[in-house]
């Protein structure tokens, strides 16, 4: 075998152009395969990770997308996929989330209250103002209420 056709064989298995530097270029991009692996499943594995927190990990290692991709889990590219698509659609109004009324004229517009009970296309809001008073909660339409802002 010359040397033209090793140059040829090498690019090939790795997947690059025939030529000394982009085999070297491709060889020093493979070289950090296992780190990326490592990187990426140890920040997928952390409880309450985001998009966020994958994609700083995961833009040291774009070039070698590709190749890190397939060397994760089924479970792993999922999440990636789900924490995507979490990042991009607007949050939702549901149990446990602190609203405030969406009408800017209304006075629970400045009070602040939680999501106690899902009903479905309604909600159940337990104001914080009305503790002390005996109707403590009551049922809204999720459009009425937008998320709690502090102003």
């Amino acid at each position: 075998m010359n040397n033209t056709q090793a140059l040829e064989a090498a690019a090939i298995i790795l997947g690059s152009e025939p030529t000394q530097g982009a085999i070297a270029y491709r060889a020093e991009q493979l070289e950090m395969l296992p780190q990326a692996v490592s990187d990426i499943r140890q920040v997928l594995s952390q409880p309450e990770c985001t998009w966020q927190d994958y994609w700083a990990v995961a833009q040291e290692y774009e070039v070698i997308k590709s190749d890190y991709l397939p060397e994760l889990t089924t479970q792993e590219t999922e999440l990636i996929t789900a924490l995507q698509k979490a990042s991009t659609e607007p949050p939702t109004i549901q149990v446990g989330s602190i609203v405030a009324h969406a009408d800017p004229y209304r006075t629970l517009y400045v009070a602040k209250g939680e999501v106690i009970q899902d009903l479905g296309d309604e909600v159940i809001v337990a104001w914080d103002h009305w503790q002390n008073e005996s109707k403590k909660t009551d049922r809204y339409f999720r459009d009425e209420l937008r998320l709690w802002q502090p102003q």
